[in-house]
């Protein structure tokens, strides 16, 4: 996994005091990964349009058409006449290394973003509103250096936003390009080498990116063994069994060594087992797929607190779940933003809509998870793993998995791999990773995905 960072002010400061490394120095490491970068997507002679205010990332543009020049037709589109003085800088020396200033926006083969930095918190004007819509119809590759312009530091989109292919953020990954809003407009997101590796440049962090090789599934390495030791699984079955069978084949193809569904609907695989209630020997459950309010009524949470559990759907809407969260540290809540909405108001945190929650996702979760000791699943197109004011961001949900049934097999996995011992954060983690990537697996259109597609991939993820 990767270190994110809501901000590198400190991160850049820090290089300055402790490593000599001037801001013009890691100016032009900045400015030099961008031209690199470039140099091996473009082909030369091709066309290069800097779109620039009169910030840093102005100046990081500046400097890297300067290094282009030559080799490239650079230009600069300047949409501000304030500059700071290292921009004002950069612009006289690219000026005199031959890159031009022009007034109007024409179609080039690629186009660098240095409009604005992370640092916007306003709603745009109306000229740069308009000015970034102009660009985003251009038919370019499109590049954000360290931050897409009109994105603010936690990720909302302030009113229009530059749409990259790629966003190149300097020494360090910007939390804010992976809230949801974001990601329709930071393409993929790499980090630029400032001067020195990046285990000296950042810090401590208690946010996380994480990565497909963080992705541990449970591969069985003994021979001598027999079902038992790979746990017995329930899934609690109310009136919508569907969600319910969903959730237990799931869980079994994660490598659950039994599966029992409770409740007196009739099931259809045959290699799962029914039951109509919790025995001593099952070690972990999922509860709350399908149920209706009369279903959950009928709950007893001392059933249930000795077990692993993942409470998802109908849970998040019962305060049973805040019952069990008191005395069972063994739970992984799955919640959709609307869910978590209602487990917010029930846990005495907020009360708030599920828009003002998307643009918040990382300081809600955050709180969450440090008033209640459970791991929380926010899910959402960049899923939030949060436990102990911890986060983790898992960036690979693709808009395939917004389905009917795809959050009762996120619920299952979860809940095979707690059967297996893995503990709720490994789980959450490693679920969450694998049910994403294998609906990456699939060969098949986007809108077309559905549950049974998803366990299939997850019996053919591969071992790394």
């Amino acid at each position: 996994m990767k270190k994110l960072f809501l901000n590198t002010n400190e991160l850049d400061l820090r290089a300055t005091l402790k490593f000599g490394l001037e801001s013009e120095i890691l100016m032009e490491n900045a400015a030099l990964s961008m031209a690199s970068h470039i140099r091996k997507k473009i082909k030369k002679g091709s066309k290069i349009l800097g779109i620039c205010g009169g910030g840093n990332n102005a100046a990081d543009v500046f400097a890297a058409l300067r290094m282009l020049q030559g080799d490239y037709k650079t230009k600069i589109f300047l949409a501000s006449t304030s500059l700071k003085p290292l921009a004002k800088k950069q612009l006289e020396i690219a000026k005199k290394a031959g890159v031009k200033l022009t007034t109007k926006i024409k179609k080039s083969k690629c186009i660098l973003d240095g409009l604005f930095g992370s640092g916007l918190n306003r709603e745009l004007c109306k000229e740069h509103k308009k000015l970034l819509k102009k660009i985003n119809k251009i038919k370019a590759y499109k590049v954000a250096c360290d931050f897409p312009s009109g994105l603010s530091e936690n990720g909302n989109i302030l009113g229009e936003c530059f749409k990259a292919d790629i966003t190149i953020c300097m020494g360090a990954l910007k939390l804010g390009c992976f809230l949801d809003e974001a990601k329709d407009y930071v393409g993929r997101v790499k980090v630029a080498n400032l001067g020195v590796c990046k285990d000296k440049f950042q810090t401590k962090t208690d946010t996380f990116l994480l990565q497909k090789s963080d992705l541990k599934l449970p591969f069985r390495k003994r021979l001598c063994v027999n079902k038992g030791d790979f746990g017995h699984a329930f899934v609690i079955c109310g009136k919508l069994s569907g969600a319910s069978e969903i959730c237990a084949k799931a869980a079994f193809s994660i490598g659950a060594g039994l599966v029992s569904v409770i409740g007196r609907n009739k099931i259809i695989k045959n290699y799962l087992m029914q039951t109509d209630k919790i025995s001593q020997k099952m070690n972990a459950g999922a509860v709350g797929m399908g149920l209706s309010l009369e279903d959950v009524s009928n709950l007893s949470s001392d059933t249930l607190n000795d077990k692993s559990l993942v409470l998802d759907a109908m849970m998040c809407h019962c305060k049973i779940t805040f019952d069990i969260l008191k005395q069972n540290k063994k739970v992984v809540l799955t919640p959709h933003p609307k869910e978590f909405c209602s487990l917010l108001k029930l846990g005495g945190l907020a009360d708030i809509s599920v828009d003002e929650l998307q643009k918040n996702r990382f300081e809600y979760a955050k709180k969450f998870s440090l008033k209640f000791k459970c791991v929380l699943v926010l899910k959402g197109a960049n899923t939030i793993i949060a436990k102990n004011g911890k986060l983790f961001i898992m960036p690979f949900g693709s808009s395939s998995l917004a389905k009917g049934g795809s959050g009762d097999a996120l619920s299952g996995i979860i809940l095979g791999l707690l059967a297996q011992g893995y503990s709720p954060l490994k789980a959450a983690i490693n679920g969450t990773l694998a049910h994403a990537l294998s609906a990456k697996k699939q060969k098949i259109n986007n809108y077309a995905l559905n549950p049974n597609n998803i366990i299939k991939g997850i019996k053919c993820l591969q071992r790394k």
